[in-house]
């Protein structure tokens, strides 16, 4: 069993072992396990119930990593998005007036068109129209993003009037845990320790944990709503039957985006439909672009050619829609996992697997917070700068300026698809002031147009 486990998943061929997989698996899991919690709360404000998007978060997502780890064979974990679950509540229900159970149809109706790309020639072509500034640019600003938003859940950066943004203080105990978390991966990191992002995530929570119970003793003087946002150990039982959201789930999301797909004919209907497929299709090229210059065995020509990975995001999104959830992308935390040692498919496996086991046991992730993952998403930030390098910066600014813009509009605007938009807009551009539109790809073009038509939507 165990021979053909390491022939089906390439495990020693691709010089891992099963304990850096497994390690790997919870690393990732660990590191975007707060979805479970987040996106229920963020689609509730859309009027979704909150049991049923609980229960459907993780279904969602398991199915999607098992055909990640399985057919693709590919070390990444997948769950629904946070840039489209805000998109989905507050733009498209709130803003725009429509339904949540339109909204899940749109959903549908876009991870259907994502298929279709993913396995026609069209998907390829465009991925490699994109120029490799732009996409090394992306690597990088989604680096500096992911890091940009866990400093500030963990209040390490909190808003200001003068300078819009300024550092919390260690007044706020997360701040610390944050720190003591990113100084314990540092600590491994320069020791060369492959294990660095999962033992700094376990920092954090001990020392978040220590602060705890120093609050209780009275050694520290914390407010109860500071006390509250601390990790804990669970109350009570540590299993618990989720019958309620899943029956929660069945009764009143499931299945509800295939009822509503006649309303999906309307001109602002397909604005939607193509606003996601946009943000699912750019966002997952770039995050799997991030991820695969972390497996140094990898060619990016291969991975630009697998369309199964591509394909598993959008069978993923597919799912969420039918349980009732919004688009499900590859997540950048997931490449915690990657740097920790997994190198298969195995990993992907082990973190559906443990999501699914987190439907009995999620009163243990009380443990996990946003000041704990933030040393995993630093680290992250780090491993993804690297890419800069990769960058022509003496190539002329015709590739200078698409790579800045790029870089600085991810974490400033808060949109991984508003910077890639004004990465490509501006490269074709410059090709064209620079008298190089010949060596500009035709694709490309097309990119061009469909950017600008995505700037009319925001």
């Amino acid at each position: 069993m165990k021979e053909k486990m390491d022939q089906f998943f390439g495990i020693t061929e691709s010089g891992s072992t099963y304990k850096r997989e497994l390690t790997g698996g919870i690393t990732a899991f660990l590191s975007m396990s707060y979805v479970i919690f987040v996106n229920p709360i963020i689609l509730g404000q859309a009027g979704l119930p909150e049991d049923a998007v609980f229960m459907s978060t993780i279904i969602s997502s398991a199915l999607a990593m098992l055909i990640m780890g399985l057919w693709a064979r590919f070390p990444l974990g997948l769950a629904p998005c946070m840039s489209m679950n805000a998109f989905f509540a507050y733009s498209v229900v709130l803003q725009m007036g429509k339904t949540w159970q339109e909204a899940l149809s749109s959903v549908l109706v876009a991870s259907i068109l994502f298929l279709i790309l993913a396995f026609s020639g069209a998907r390829s072509k465009i991925i490699k129209a994109i120029p490799m500034t732009v996409k090394h640019a992306g690597t990088v600003g989604l680096g500096i993003f992911i890091a940009f938003v866990s400093f500030k859940n963990s209040g390490i950066i909190v808003p200001d009037e003068g300078m819009f943004i300024k550092f919390g203080g260690f007044n706020n105990p997360n701040v610390i845990i944050a720190f003591f978390g990113i100084i314990t991966a540092a600590f491994f990191l320069v020791r060369k320790n492959q294990y660095a992002v999962f033992l700094g995530m376990i920092g954090a929570a001990l020392c978040g944990l220590f602060i705890r119970f120093g609050a209780s003793m009275d050694w520290f003087h914390l407010s109860e709503s500071v006390v509250a946002t601390l990790p804990q150990l669970p109350k009570g039982s540590p299993v618990v039957v989720p019958t309620g959201p899943f029956q929660s789930m069945m009764n009143e999301t499931f299945l509800v985006s295939v009822k509503h797909l006649d309303k999906m004919l309307s001109l602002d209907s397909l604005i939607v439909i193509l606003t996601f497929l946009f943000l699912d299709f750019f966002g997952t090229a770039t995050t799997l672009s991030a991820a695969a210059t972390q497996v140094s065995d990898i060619k990016r020509e291969n991975f630009e050619d697998n369309k199964r990975i591509y394909s598993a995001d959008a069978i993923g999104t597919f799912f969420g829609s039918i349980f009732g959830t919004s688009s499900l992308s590859t997540y950048i935390e997931s490449v915690s996992g990657i740097i920790a040692g997994a190198r298969t498919g195995l990993m992907s496996v082990i973190v559906a697997v443990l999501f699914l086991l987190s439907a009995f046991f999620y009163p243990v992730l009380s443990l996990v917070t946003p000041a704990v993952t933030t040393p995993a998403m630093a680290v992250i930030g780090i491993f993804m700068m690297q890419n800069i390098t990769n960058i022509k910066w003496d190539g002329g600014f015709e590739e200078i300026i698409p790579a800045f813009l790029t870089i600085v509009m991810m974490p400033l605007t808060g949109s991984i698809a508003l910077g890639l938009v004004l990465g490509f807009l501006s490269y074709e551009l410059c090709m064209i002031f620079a008298g190089r539109t010949k060596e500009i790809p035709k694709v490309m073009h097309v990119i061009t147009v469909i950017s600008i038509a995505y700037l009319f939507t925001i």
